[in-house]
């Protein structure tokens, strides 16, 4: 992904566990939005989808759309934050051009995108 320069993955569950903790929410019907401040030079970020969100095929496409989502966000989104998306059931049944603009209305939202383009 070479768009995703400034922002890394997250691996470790206490790193996760901590976002979901101290972190600052924003949500809509697709997905919730944790953000928590990192003394870091990136952002980072983790995606979840539980199993209230379908089976593993449907885990696993709510998390790829989500992603791709992410990387297509990556260049405009704010450096020095760990950012933690929890897929929803409606993620696997939006229109995909909707859940752009849910993505970008609610990464608004947070104040995490840059104004430039």
């Amino acid at each position: 992904m070479p768009s995703s320069i400034n922002l890394a993955t997250l691996r470790s569950s206490q790193e996760i566990s901590a976002i979901r903790k101290e972190g600052k929410s924003f949500s809509n019907r697709n997905f919730v939005l944790v953000v928590r401040p990192n003394t870091l030079e990136i952002s980072r970020y983790g995606v979840i989808a539980s199993r209230s969100v379908g089976g593993a095929v449907q885990r696993n496409r709510c998390k790829r759309r989500i992603r791709s989502r992410v990387a297509s966000l990556a260049t405009r989104i704010a450096p020095g934050n760990d950012l933690l998306i929890i897929a929803r059931v409606g993620c696997l049944f939006v229109e995909p051009d909707l859940l752009d603009k849910a993505f970008e209305q609610v990464f608004t939202q947070a104040g995490l995108l840059s104004v430039n383009v």
